[in-house]
């Protein structure tokens, strides 16, 4: 497995003039099952998943776990952050 984490521009670009939405680094030719690339540009965070489908054969329900881990994250943290508020 591969993680990496790159931080991005603070502030949003633009290429030839065009903005850019968001930036999601990839790579090829790896050896790994699993990469996982977050990116922050611009305030968003994008998570860039690439799987190798011999080794994980439903990538979609990854996807539905990873979100979810995410979600019960984040939900976690407001939580302690509002505790602290009220104490």
């Amino acid at each position: 497995m591969a993680v990496s984490s790159l931080i991005g521009p603070l502030e949003e670009i633009s290429f030839y003039g065009h903005p850019i939405a968001y930036l999601a680094p990839s790579v090829y030719g790896h050896p790994q099952a699993l990469t996982l690339h977050f990116q922050h540009y611009s305030e968003k965070m994008t998570i860039a998943l690439a799987v190798d489908p011999n080794v994980i054969p439903d990538p979609h329900q990854l996807c539905d776990d990873l979100q979810e881990s995410l979600k019960l994250i984040k939900d976690a943290v407001l939580k302690e952050e509002l505790i602290k508020d009220v104490v």
